[in-house]
């Protein structure tokens, strides 16, 4: 059984009448390519050689032909013309390569395959840039507290929110308190308290992040939240998702705008407070001091008795 190799075949390219110096007789010659090939497992890859011969049907006579006996000679009413040698059992291969390779080096499908995403500024909320999907509301808001930049989709079902938080505390410190912000009296099961974080990179700058599941009028809801500092200024970013079908396609626009963002223009933050006269006179009698969270790398410290939010 073939297995590997060179394979022989004779491929017919044209005929006529010559005289055959092997039988004297004026016959049809036959013009034949005698073409060798490299195979595997019975398919022929390519030719590795070709020999046109002219073969008489009467002696079966081979012999080397001549270019004068070919220009006498002819193929389907057309004179025999010359051969070629073209590797045309390499092209499947070379067709389903040429794919893999596309495939090997193709990015994987990302959010912005089916969205189109705009660029746009969150002023005058905060010195920020970013991308969004250009199909989304967006809606800038200094009046709220604290101040935020709002992106949702059509259907208010997937939102996004930026808010700036002029108070400095910990990374830690501003999750705690902002966690539940985008949370109202229609939510079930939200954690009572922060869920363990996780740390990750926002603007160039450590952020802290957690994700958590709950019900929201009855359907599945989902929210992230993050928090990061810019010059002294806490920020969280907060997107929430209702109903399973978009928790998938909210986290991939999220991924695409937490990777957008930048900040425009530095920041003065507020002033610390200036700390009391006698720590005794405000103290709580029979109070207990809160606990310190613990802070990220590179967050500010809190200012004595802060808050983590506007007003």
């Amino acid at each position: 059984m073939f297995v590997a190799g060179l394979r022989s075949i004779d491929r017919v390219r044209g005929g006529g009448w010559l005289d055959c110096p092997n039988c004297h007789e004026h016959a049809a010659q036959d013009v034949v390519d005698e073409m060798r090939f490299l195979g595997l497992l019975g398919y022929r890859l390519t030719p590795v050689g070709r020999r046109r011969v002219l073969v008489c049907r009467r002696c079966q006579f081979r012999r080397p032909a001549t270019e004068a006996e070919l220009g006498r000679l002819s193929t389907g009413g057309g004179r025999v013309q010359r051969a070629w040698l073209v590797p045309i059992g390499l092209l499947p291969l070379a067709v389903i390569g040429a794919a893999a390779l596309v495939l090997a080096t193709r990015h994987p499908a990302s959010i912005e395959d089916t969205l189109s995403f705009t660029n746009d500024s969150a002023q005058p909320v905060a010195p920020v840039s970013l991308r969004r999907p250009l199909s989304w509301n967006a809606a800038p808001s200094t009046d709220s507290t604290p101040p935020d930049y709002t992106i949702s989709d059509p259907t208010q079902r997937m939102v996004g929110r930026l808010r700036r938080i002029t108070d400095s505390g910990s990374l830690t410190q501003l999750l705690t308190q902002h966690y539940t912000d985008d949370n109202g009296i229609n939510d079930t099961g939200v954690p009572e308290s922060l869920p363990a974080p996780t740390v990750v990179q926002i603007a160039g700058g450590p952020a802290l992040r957690v994700r958590f599941s709950y019900t929201s009028t009855g359907e599945p809801a989902q929210t992230t939240l993050l928090g990061f500092f810019h010059d002294g200024i806490g920020y969280t970013l907060t997107y929430v998702a209702r109903g399973t079908a978009q928790f998938t396609t909210l986290e991939q626009v999220a991924d695409t705008v937490d990777r957008s963002i930048r900040f425009t223009a530095s920041e003065t933050p507020a002033p610390c407070p200036s700390p009391s006269p006698s720590p005794a006179a405000t103290a709580t009698p029979g109070g207990s001091p809160s606990p310190t969270l613990p802070a990220v790398a590179g967050s500010p410290q809190p200012c004595a008795g802060a808050k983590t939010r506007d007003g």
